[in-house]
């Protein structure tokens, strides 16, 4: 199993943007026969970040998948109403979980923090090792399920780390916890030179639909 998503940049009014995702989302779902998740940026991305995600078989499974809407005129309609609020061409990641389950799509009104990292020259097996056991502890200490995955696309090398809340508060407590663990902190300060220095992001996101 593998997570595919396909990230834009909208402008305008923000209810606008979030009602033509949902409506996306679900034909999509519907159309594909898979569960379509709209997910809106709180906080360490751009003000109107949407991403749609889905959990796919693979490349094959997915272009199969895609071939049922790419002569849908209802889809193409649809598609066609974002035109004066998506800022640029949307972005499309796949990412392998090299830990934890992806499992079903987290329910509307889900949280997630979303953190990225690349790997720097050499370090891949440290690396890996090193952000399986933050994955684990951070779990462990929160109750906060964290998964790593592998983006399989796009800069060479790229962790990323998914922990889901059921919603706000969930986020405060696992923020809290962390933050006053000596040995997360030690931890992160073992990362070392595993990491491309400044490769570091991290951002909140909410399942709006």
């Amino acid at each position: 199993m593998q997570l595919f998503t396909r990230q834009l940049a909208t402008h305008g009014p923000l209810d606008a943007a979030l009602a033509w995702g949902a409506e996306t989302a679900a034909m999509a779902s519907s159309k594909m026969g898979l569960e379509v998740a709209l997910w809106n940026a709180g906080f360490g991305a751009p003000v109107g970040s949407l991403a749609f995600t889905a959990r796919i078989e693979g490349i094959a499974d997915l272009s199969e998948r895609a071939g049922k809407v790419a002569d849908d005129a209802e889809y193409a309609a649809q598609i066609a109403k974002a035109a004066d609020m998506v800022a640029g061409p949307a972005q499309d990641s796949l990412a392998t979980p090299l830990h934890g389950d992806l499992g079903d799509p987290p329910p509307v009104g889900s949280f997630a923090v979303v953190t990225n990292a690349v790997i720097a020259n050499g370090k891949y097996a440290e690396a890996v090792g090193w952000g399986i056991d933050v994955a684990q502890h951070v779990t462990s200490l929160t109750g906060m399920p964290v998964g790593m995955m592998m983006q399989e696309y796009g800069t060479f090398g790229q962790l990323t780390w998914i922990g889901v809340g059921a919603d706000a508060a969930a986020v405060d407590a696992s923020a809290a916890a962390t933050n006053g663990d000596a040995d997360y902190i030690a931890k992160l300060s073992a990362a070392g030179d595993l990491f491309v220095p400044g490769s570091g992001t991290r951002a909140l996101v909410t399942r709006v639909a």
